[in-house]
């Protein structure tokens, strides 16, 4: 698992299971349609609780700051650098319609 890979930092606590899952998620759909974060679709889980659909719409929009500043941010810097080969792979599958090799995600 590609999250196991990162090193432990000060103040690390906050960015944990469902904050990474996020994070992960807005990289990587940002990087590959090119587009903005605002368009990154909700998570099914919350879709129909309004009140964790904003609360999810603040993180969001925080998660992407921050994936912004990496140099200030060094547990996000070392999460883009784990992502970006992967989000590069995952771009090229889809422009060009050929299959990974098995096991390279």
């Amino acid at each position: 698992m590609l999250l196991a890979r990162l090193d432990r930092q000060p103040g690390d606590a906050a960015l944990a299971d469902d904050r990474k899952r996020l994070a992960v998620t807005v990289h990587i759909w940002t990087q590959v349609t090119q587009g903005e974060s605002e368009f990154v679709p909700c998570p099914a889980h919350i879709v129909d609780d309004p009140v964790r659909r904003r609360e999810w719409a603040v993180q969001r929009r925080n998660v992407s700051r921050l994936f912004g500043q990496t140099d200030r941010h060094p547990h996000y810097r070392q999460l883009q650098l784990l992502l970006d080969p992967v989000i590069t792979q995952l771009a090229d599958t889809i422009d060009t319609g050929r299959r990974p090799l098995s096991g390279s995600w």
